[in-house]
């Protein structure tokens, strides 16, 4: 009967779900320096709380979905944070994030900082604090890498919704939901369930 339960419990771990991989490389917490004369560097701590918002974001957005949410290079489907995504000859504006989904073998990803920390100070409520502007980062962060997460997951499908600007689905992080707002899914979610199971 203990062995039972014992081998219950484990088989119902999470890291038994396919895992979510989220990491910020080095320095990539970076302002850039168009920015930087009107909000000045990160601190330590400050990139901590962007790291630990941009995770919070991950986890809330697929809660109830058989996914693992976890800081894994190794992810089956993964996502780095770098400072700046690198120019690409097809693409005539800088972009916030990027995927390619490799279908058996997963898919990898990257979000840009340094648009996504434009963006948010940029859409800061006026007289915003800091501590505002830093929080909205974070969300900012963690809701590109949800879109990315959901290309790479649900492949060839087009998962964007122009139509509603307080959706994950939505094409394009230059709105203010996106970092002071509350999002949803729209019909990404149950393509998901399908994918992922409940």
């Amino acid at each position: 009967m203990v062995a039972t339960l014992i081998a219950a419990t484990c088989s119902q771990r999470p890291a038994a779900f396919p895992t979510a991989g989220l990491w910020f490389e080095p320095n990539a917490c970076a302002i850039p320096e168009g920015a930087s004369a009107t909000f000045p560097p990160l601190n330590r701590d400050e990139v901590a709380l962007i790291q630990q918002h941009a995770r919070g974001e991950l986890e809330q957005a697929f809660s109830g979905l058989r996914i693992h949410v976890a800081e894994d290079r190794t992810a089956f489907w993964r996502v780095q944070v770098m400072a700046s995504l690198p120019a690409r000859a097809h693409s005539a504006f800088p972009k916030a994030g990027e995927s390619v989904a490799l279908g058996i073998l997963g898919g990898t990803g990257a979000v840009g900082f340094d648009l996504v920390a434009l963006n948010a100070i940029r859409y800061a409520p006026v007289g915003a604090s800091r501590q505002t502007i830093v929080d909205g980062i974070g969300r900012g962060v963690g809701r590109v890498a949800i879109h990315e997460f959901a290309h790479q997951i649900l492949g060839v499908t087009d998962i964007h919704n122009p139509d509603d600007q307080d959706s994950y689905e939505y094409p394009s992080p230059d709105r203010r939901s996106q970092y002071y707002g509350h999002l949803h899914w729209t019909h990404a979610r149950p393509l998901l369930q399908k994918r992922l199971g409940i």
